[in-house]
């Protein structure tokens, strides 16, 4: 939920009680100067929780922790399981990370929120590295972890040839092989339950607090809400438009220049 709106319109009527002009309720200055401090903070919360850019470093940082803790676990899993997540991996670089078959993907949700999925990528590399019978399995991540049959037939020569169990196999002519299980019998879903244990556990907690956003943002905003030296300056009246301008500037300093 957004709360700008709501938390501007309520800042809305603290415009008047900033520019009276002296008198005997403002004789010290302390509705001024207190409907000034409460309009700077308002500005401050409610520019930022609008802002796209915010909202977008918010998200690209936490993601980003996400991402690359998850790649990590699914590595070392398939280090130890090789037999169950082969098939996401590139030939022959089971748990390398610049072989993954696999990425995440993230989108934006309402305020601060975002969901994240997974997609298969392309293979590029030759199922076999022996011979001249080469063969890219592009879509090998998403058939395998699908268990779906698959059906192989012969395209640039007459017949297949394969070996199983140490002894080569000739086809008949034209014939075609359909193997069941692509990839092995543990293969089918093991990414999908893997990618589930990571995000259903602790494990997505700890890479948020990971991230080190929450100390980022907590120190951040400490010194955005910092007030600047007029509204600390005894006065009777303040000028609406000069304390947006100070939250703006404030949030661009203490945010890096983000927003």
């Amino acid at each position: 939920m957004d709360y700008s709106i709501p938390l501007v319109q309520a800042s809305s009527g603290l415009r008047s009680l900033m520019t009276q002009s002296k008198g005997k309720v403002l004789e010290e200055s302390l509705v001024a100067q207190v409907s000034a401090y409460v309009y700077y903070n308002a500005q401050v919360i409610s520019k930022l929780s609008a802002n796209a850019a915010f909202k977008n470093k918010f998200r690209e940082v936490i993601f980003n922790q996400i991402d690359k803790d998850f790649g990590e676990f699914i590595d070392s899993q398939a280090r130890v399981k090789p037999r169950s997540l082969h098939h996401v991996y590139e030939w022959r670089q089971v748990g390398d990370s610049s072989a993954r078959l696999f990425k995440l993907n993230k989108f934006n949700e309402d305020g601060l929120g975002f969901s994240v999925s997974y997609e298969f990528m392309p293979s590029k590399t030759f199922a076999s590295a022996e011979g001249n019978r080469r063969h890219v399995f592009v879509n090998k991540a998403s058939v395998m972890e699908a268990g779906m049959p698959l059906k192989i037939a012969p395209r640039h020569s007459k017949r297949l040839v394969f070996e199983t169990n140490g002894y080569t196999v000739f086809m008949p002519e034209g014939a075609s092989v359909t193997v069941k299980r692509p990839g092995g019998v543990g293969v089918k879903n093991s990414f999908m339950m893997t990618y589930s244990r990571f995000f259903k556990s602790n494990l997505v907690n700890i890479s948020i607090r990971n991230s080190g956003f929450q100390q980022l943002f907590n120190n951040s905003m400490t010194r955005a809400l910092k007030l600047p030296a007029e509204i600390k300056t005894v006065k009777y009246s303040f000028n609406p438009n000069t304390i947006s301008i100070q939250a703006d500037a404030a949030l661009s300093a203490a945010f890096g220049g983000a927003l």
